[in-house]
């Protein structure tokens, strides 16, 4: 388990090793949510007004809601590295780990201007 600031650190190494490989579009920071399968995904406070409909907020005004890093994780929660790769062939390519943090893969589609 990472915490938040030895993820950003271990960023900077991963971002390093990863130098050179086409198809990496993105290195980042991501929660580890450890909920099991079966549990519906937690919900954030802006969630819970606007599904009762008591907070009298428009959706936007509820998306634009700030969320504080402990809502994102929960108590003890744990960050991750996260790589998104536009080629599955470079799963392979990259640390399963970097200075104890765990490094999750996304292989995603090429980004495009739409």
């Amino acid at each position: 388990m990472a915490t938040l600031d030895e993820a950003r650190s271990a960023k900077a190494a991963l971002r390093q090793k990863v130098t050179g490989l086409d198809g990496v579009i993105g290195v980042g920071v991501a929660p580890e949510f450890t909920t099991s399968l079966g549990q519906p995904p937690r919900e954030y406070p802006a969630q819970k007004h606007a599904k009762s409909g008591t907070s009298g907020r428009s959706s936007v005004e509820v998306l634009a809601e700030e969320v504080s890093v402990e809502q994102v994780t929960g108590s003890g929660g744990s960050w991750v590295l996260q790589i998104n790769v536009t080629d599955p062939r470079l799963v392979d390519k990259v640390p399963e780990e970097i200075n104890d943090v765990a490094v999750r893969v996304r292989v995603v589609g090429a980004v495009r201007a739409g």
